[in-house]
This record gives structure tokens, sequence and C-alpha cells, in this order.
């Protein structure tokens, strides 16, 4: 992959051809799924011959997650041939402090193309005098920031990336600028080599994300509740476990203590061992309140593990009954606790879904995204090249 264009406003030379140099920033390097797929994308561009940099704007700590999580994730990206580095910005992570440390960046390393996957990046990239081209994802299916701040948005980004048809809805409606249609992918290191047969008894469900109000864990903790009341010799209570880490993480086990579910929930915390905890599990549970395109459901669905999610934009695309698992209410722990007793006692069904989220899997892979992302900047890269006479 070779430089089309320089960027403008950082002078160099361009002849030899250089990788393309691409900075994706992201707010802190943890085990979230916006995290995991940019350090997934930047290994995969550095298989294709690109130079990535993924820029954190926070030290995992400071946002009170796991500073052996960042060590790991970063130490992946240097194995891959890419490069992290944390602006060490507080955890307000204010405009001046920010726009300043990420002009020190994009000075240092003269990207190409700088990729946002938060929206206070491209809020910081107004005042940077980058003038390259700049791409910007977001990640869910339901704003976190006022509508009306596209029109803002629209002034420093030329092109929006949509992880589903969710957020494509999202800029067809609020943005005046193009958008491409890239969908998530798990690591290739998620591949189960067939369908699961049976579930395990006590069947073991696994849940992954962050500790967060979005991912619903109250419903979680409520469903396993009711499993717990209605297991019997033949069907004993399952075991759900939770990976994730985040400030609420003593709260929900303190949760967990009162209800006197211990035996029935446990609250992991941060895990290097995801791909271990998958290979282990026997069914993936998901309560959000809303998704963008779940890397974790994703990655579950590799393993094999048929799917009980909440139906909510972003899983609704993505977890399909009657093929690779069931959607459930919201607002419903029973119905939950319905779906996942009937995989545990239809050995049958079971089958046709583990089957079914690995041909679902399949549609995914993390070599495509990246190489969809990589033609994207290079069509920007020409779009921005002087013309030949």
């Amino acid at each position: 992959m070779t430089v089309h264009a320089p960027s403008e406003g950082f002078a160099r030379s361009v002849s030899p051809p250089q990788p393309l140099r691409v900075s994706s920033i992201i707010t802190s390097l943890t085990s979230g799924g916006a995290e995991i797929l940019v350090t997934n994308l930047n290994g995969a561009f550095a298989a294709k011959g690109a130079s990535g940099t993924v820029v954190a704007f926070c030290d995992a700590g400071t946002l009170g997650n796991s500073a052996e999580m960042e060590a790991e994730l970063a130490a992946q990206i240097d194995r891959t041939g890419c490069r992290f580095e944390s602006l060490s910005l507080g955890r307000r992570r204010r405009l001046l402090p920010g726009i300043l440390a990420l002009r020190r960046h994009l000075a240092e390393t003269r990207p190409d193309v700088v990729h946002a996957h938060t929206v206070r990046a491209v809020a910081m990239l107004a005042f940077c005098g980058y003038r390259g081209p700049v791409v910007f994802t977001y990640h869910n299916s339901r704003l976190s920031f006022p509508p009306g701040l596209f029109t803002l948005l629209d002034r420093v980004v030329h092109h929006y990336v949509a992880i589903s048809n969710d957020t494509a809805g999202i800029y067809r409606h609020l943005s005046k600028r193009p958008f491409t249609l890239i969908q998530n992918a798990p690591a290739a290191r998620y591949r189960a080599a067939g369908p699961r047969l049976v579930p395990e008894r006590p069947c073991r469900i696994l849940s992954v994300g962050a500790i967060s109000d979005q991912k619903n864990y109250p419903l979680l903790i409520e469903t396993a509740r009711i499993l717990r009341d209605r297991a019997t010799p033949a069907c004993p209570a399952p075991l759900l476990r939770v990976a994730g880490g985040g400030e609420g993480l003593e709260t929900l086990r303190a949760q967990v203590r009162e209800l006197g579910l211990e035996d029935v929930v446990q609250f992991l915390g941060e895990r290097r061992d995801v791909p271990e905890l998958l290979a282990r599990s026997d069914l993936f549970l998901n309560t959000s309140h809303y998704e963008g395109f779940s890397v974790a459901i994703l990655e579950a669905m590799a393993m094999g593990l048929p799917v009980v999610a909440t139906d909510v934009s972003g899983n609704r695309g993505l977890v399909r009954p009657a093929q690779n698992g069931l959607l459930c209410p919201v607002d419903r722990p029973q119905a939950l606790a319905a779906g996942i007793m009937r995989l545990m006692q239809d050995t049958s069904l079971y089958r046709q879904f583990s089957a079914g989220a690995l041909t679902t899997s399949r549609e995914y892979t993390i070599e495509n995204a990246a190489s969809r992302h990589l033609e994207l900047y290079s069509s920007l890269l020409r779009r921005r090249a002087p013309q030949k006479d």
C-alpha cells in the first residue's frame, strides 16, 4: 500500500513511495468493542503493507480500566508492526490540552489519513491544522451527542464509516457527507473447528463487554435469578460469567452478593483470555439496551456459540432467529431465561444454532474489513492529489 498524495499542511517528500500512514484515534486502549476492532484493524493494515498508529487520549487507569489489559493490547499492536501512543490526557479530556497533544502527534507521525473513532477527536482535529483526509466512525446505533452536532462534524470529516445499517441511517438523515458501510468483524484467532454438539451441564454462559449502562447488566443478574429459581436436578442452574471492566464493577458484584447469586453469576473484570473463555462456554448472552454491530457477538459466533440477546438496534441485524440465536424483549428477563432454557434443553436446536453462528461469522472477516478501509483511505487521497496536465 503506497501513498498517493501528501497530506496538506505537513510537508514531506513523496518520492520514493512510502507505506500508507494511518492514525486511528480512540478514547482509551481498553477491552471495549470499538477499541478491540481498531487494534485488530491496525494489525491487518500492517499485514497489507500499511503503517498504523493507534492513538489513545487517556491511559486506561485514568478511566478506571485495567492497566494490564492496556499493556497487553499495546504489546499486541507492537507485535503486528504498528505503534501505540497515549496522549495521557486527563479524565475530562479537555479541549486545549487535547489539541496541543494531538498537534504534536500529527507533526511527528505525519499521517496520510486520520481516522477518528470518538467524536471528541473530531472536535480537536478542527483546531489542529491537519489538512489531510479525516474519516470518522460512530460505533453505536444510538447517538450520545446532540444530532445538530453533525453540522460541525461535516466541516471536519470528509467521509464516514457506518458499521451497520442503523449507523448508516444516522448518517443518511443527519450528515451531508458521504459514508461507506463497512461492518465490524472478529479477529482471525476466533475460529471454531466446527459446531458445538450439546451444552454442558450446568450450562456455561458468557457475556463480554465493559461495565456501562448500555450493557444493562442488572437485566443479566435478574435473568440469572430466574434461572436459579427454575432450576431442577435434570436442568441445573447455569453459570453466567461476565468479562469486562469499568467503574461499576464492584457495585454489580455487591448486588450479586446481596441476592445470594455468587454461585451462578461471576463478574470477572477485564480479561486477556476471552478466546479461551468463549471456548469453554456453551452460550453467549447479550443484555444491552442498544448496540452498534457487536464485536463480542461476532467473536462468540466465530467460536460456534449460539446467542441469546435483547431485541434492540444493533442486535437485530446480527442475531437471526431460526438461524443462529434468539432475540428477546429488552424489558423481559423471563423471556431471556426462557430462551436460555430452551437452548439448554433442545440439543437439536442448539446444534442448529451453533452451525448457523459459524455460518454468520464467516460473512465478516477482519481481512476484508481492513481491505475496505484501506481502499477508502486510498480513494480519498486520490481525490485530493493534484491533477497532472
